[in-house]
């Protein structure tokens, strides 16, 4: 825009230019364009932005945008356009865009935000992978949110469905899958994901997870079903087909419906049928039911053969009748005549190997319900192994064990010295099982002196303890009783309840 002023003497001429200028954003402040801030501090961004006329500011976060609140707040001063973000969470990560536009044109920049928090849940829903009679496989994805921090895995957390409390069956799970073993009750599960930063929020398998209803013999089945439905369905039960009346209590309101079986049988096993009817439709749920017991004993007679020097083979059948449940092992027990004492060879196995002379046997089939009754050998077994052709001393106790007293919660230790040559073999055992290194039972010995320490926790570490020192020329055991005094304690009794286990089906 020009302008001409006259004067008497002087013609000038003024000139006005306006510059047009494109706007711009710079981001040289910023590397990579990302920003990291840990959960809780606020979001700042600070951006020096350029352009003629003045650009108009615009923030958008998520493809949506920003406008005041109380946790957001946005400016433009000296040429910087500026965006608050307060009391963060992981729910902020996101690509936080900045618009700047005037007559001219616009500029874009995206700037990458992370908050640094625990992850968020695994994305559900949690899908149940395969169940069988004691286990179920569940899987999930990766979370959506990681915290801003490499997943280091995750951890699996069940839960009795009758009562609360989460207990942890995994806190180091690397994969997105798990499988929960050795289930007889009704569990819920969960997964959390973790990071640098812990353990993020859950996310729940929904429902009861079980494929039907696993009672233990002499328990009690108890189906509950939801029922809805206009008007109120006239409701069934029945046992595989057939009427199940005279052997259920069963009651049924405008809301559920409910069969109990008392004192469960083995008979009682079977699928279970339950027909809803109304004038609009026909509904049928099935439940398995499956009743379990401890297994019968292991077939005998138990046999033995490949009789050496120090051992024997001790080989037997399986039960006729596993109690419902797989067999998940053996245990087998041993007792040097003429001792009166039994001890555990080893639990889940199918044969031994023993530094022996004379010895009977038995064995115990197992089940996830319990152990069977023994089955024992008809008569004592001998070893090949004779002493006369052996050079050194047989284990010989010069200082037995002495019975120890000390208080519920404390630290206890079993003492004594045996001596042999070559140097026995050392073994702990109490109420006939050995007893292995862990937390709970620690073993030391210099070669003379002998020592258990036990870490008591409950009044049942009480009992008596048995050192055995073994070696080619023979064997020598030693016991001593451990004693906890524990301070007075009132316990309020309620009603027994019945253990159970099984879904809780809705029928809509």
């Amino acid at each position: 825009m020009c302008d001409i002023l006259f004067t008497k003497w002087i013609l000038k001429r003024f000139c006005f230019v306006f510059l047009i200028v494109l706007p711009t954003i710079d981001l040289a402040g910023i590397t990579q364009k990302t920003v990291h801030v840990p959960a809780g501090r606020p979001i700042e961004l600070a951006i020096p932005i350029g352009g003629r006329p003045p650009p108009a500011v615009s923030w958008f976060f998520a493809g949506s945008k920003l406008r005041e609140s109380e946790r957001t707040k946005i400016e433009t001063e000296a040429k910087v356009a500026k965006l608050s973000v307060r009391e963060t969470t992981i729910h902020d990560t996101g690509e936080y865009t900045l618009e700047v536009k005037n007559t001219t044109g616009t500029a874009v920049e995206t700037i990458k935000v992370i908050i640094l928090d625990k992850p968020g849940p695994p994305t559900g829903p949690i899908r149940i992978d395969d169940i069988d009679s004691t286990s179920v496989t569940i899987s999930w994805e990766q979370p959506e949110l990681d915290g801003g921090a490499a997943l280091s895995g995750y951890v699996v957390e069940q839960r009795d469905a009758h009562r609360p409390g989460w207990l942890p069956v995994s806190e180091s799970v690397t994969r997105t899958t798990f499988k929960f073993t050795r289930l007889i009750e009704k569990y819920r599960f969960r997964v959390m994901a973790c990071n640098a930063g812990g353990p993020g929020e859950p996310a729940d398998v929904p429902g009861t997870v079980k494929e039907g209803l696993f009672v233990r013999q002499g328990g009690v089945i108890r189906l509950t079903v939801p029922i809805k439905g206009k008007p109120i369905p006239i409701c069934k039960w029945t046992k595989e087909g057939l009427d199940i009346s005279k052997r259920a209590m069963i009651a049924t309101s405008e809301t559920h419906t409910e069969l109990v079986i008392k004192d469960a049988e083995r008979e009682d096993s079977g699928t279970y049928d339950l027909a809803l009817e109304n004038k609009c439709a026909k509904k049928a749920v099935y439940i398995q039911v499956r009743v379990i017991g401890i297994p019968n004993p292991p077939e005998g007679p138990l046999e033995y053969d490949d009789i050496q020097t120090r051992s024997v083979r001790v080989s037997w059948r399986p039960p006729t009748d596993d109690g419902g449940a797989d067999i998940i092992g053996y245990i087998i027990e041993r007792r040097e005549v003429p001792k009166a004492a039994w001890y555990t060879v080893d639990s889940r196995v199918r044969g031994t190997s023993l530094v022996a002379t004379e010895y009977e046997f038995r064995v115990f089939a197992e089940n996830e319900t319990g152990v069977s009754r023994p089955r024992r050998t008809a008569m004592t077994v001998k070893t090949k192994l004779t002493c006369k052709f052996k050079s050194g001393e047989a284990p010989a106790i010069r200082q037995a064990m002495k019975d120890v007293t000390t208080k519920l919660g404390e630290a206890a230790q079993l003492t004594c010295q045996i001596v042999g040559r070559p140097l026995p073999d050392i073994k702990w055992y109490r109420f006939g099982k050995e007893l292995v290194q862990s937390r709970k039972y620690r073993m030391s010995s210099d070669g003379r002196t002998h020592t258990l320490t036990v870490i008591t926790e409950e009044q049942e570490d009480e009992g008596v303890y048995t050192c055995m020192a073994t070696n080619d020329v023979g064997e020598i055991e030693t016991t001593g009783k451990l004693l906890l005094q524990a301070p007075p304690q009132a316990h309020c009794c309620g009603s027994p309840t019945e253990k159970f286990c099984g879904n809780q089906l809705e029928a809509t």
